[in-house]
């Protein structure tokens, strides 16, 4: 299940997410990935060209980001979680505070923006974790940079498919029964253990290697919009809902810029026949778009309806 930074972006986002998975997790072994709150990357981004310029206040950007998140943390935590993510913040300011300042005097570079734009998923897992703990779910956060290898190509690195399999693999092979990770989108790492990123939208690249890595029956895209349209609904008011894709034609869809995801967010879940289904937090019990591999057997069934 994955959950882009408008459905962790606002306190009642997070809170329909909660519910979200919570129902998922009743019938489904689950794994949450998750994006940075919504804005926090754009603004991680800008703060490093300010950096290059020396154009940066280090410690009221610094604030910002803690009062981001601690106004969500306030708004859907419980009071023991509050304090729990009090000192998550505590220390992933404190870092990116320090980072800030290393940026500023060796100047950007592609790994240290890497390091820098990787804040914004650190921040909002624990945050997720937390709130799924207090729904009662046994969650908890997941740094993915250990599990996702990639090279060094800092910024929008390559992925090593097969060692991300095996390291995916063994991971969930020691998780509990019933436990419910919440997993950084966006971010992988170097064999040498360096930070780096997917590129922009690589939130959905990260689902994409898991569920393929998993046999997942089936990668949960949740976002605002109720499925994949034929152009923007909130635009074109004549758009309209495309209720089924083929997974091989939506792959070949994606890499001509057509559904608005990641290049190679489709790619694992081809190899690996894994179907998608995109779906919105604002309305969950739409059905949305399910894109099925050619050969599924749902297909004859999603075809007829």
């Amino acid at each position: 299940m994955k959950f882009g930074g408008t459905s962790v972006g606002t306190a009642e986002s997070l809170r329909r997410v909660a519910r979200i998975v919570c129902d998922a997790a009743g019938t489904h072994r689950v794994v949450v990935i998750a994006s940075a709150v919504g804005g926090v990357t754009d603004r991680l981004v800008a703060a490093g060209e300010r950096l290059s310029t020396h154009d940066l206040d280090v410690p009221a950007f610094v604030a910002w980001v803690r009062r981001r998140h601690q106004e969500l943390a306030s708004a859907v935590l419980a009071e023991a979680s509050q304090s729990r993510y009090e000192r998550v913040l505590d220390a992933g300011c404190a870092a990116l505070e320090r980072l800030l300042h290393t940026i500023e005097r060796a100047g950007p570079s592609e790994a240290l923006m890497d390091e820098l734009l990787a804040v914004g998923e650190r921040l909002s897992v624990p945050l997720v974790a937390l709130l799924l703990g207090d729904a009662g779910l046994a969650a908890s956060p997941v740094d993915a940079a250990p599990l996702v290898r990639t090279d060094e190509r800092f910024g929008e690195a390559g992925v090593d498919l097969a060692a991300t399999r095996r390291l995916i693999q063994a991971w969930h092979r020691l998780l509990p029964a019933g436990h419910v990770p919440v997993v950084t989108g966006f971010i992988g790492s170097t064999a040498d253990g360096r930070t780096t990123t997917l590129g922009r939208g690589g939130s959905d690249y990260s689902a994409a290697l898991f569920a393929s890595a998993l046999h997942a029956e089936r990668l949960e895209r949740w976002t605002d919009v109720d499925g994949l349209y034929t152009d923007d609904p909130r635009t074109n008011r004549q758009a309209t809902r495309l209720a089924f894709l083929v997974l091989e034609e939506a792959w070949a869809w994606n890499h001509a810029g057509r559904l608005g995801m990641h290049r190679k967010a489709l790619d694992p879940l081809v190899e690996a026949q894994v179907p998608v289904q995109v779906r919105s937090t604002l309305a969950p019990e739409r059905p949305g778009t399910l894109i099925l591999p050619a050969g599924h057997p749902l297909r004859a069934v999603a075809t007829a309806s």
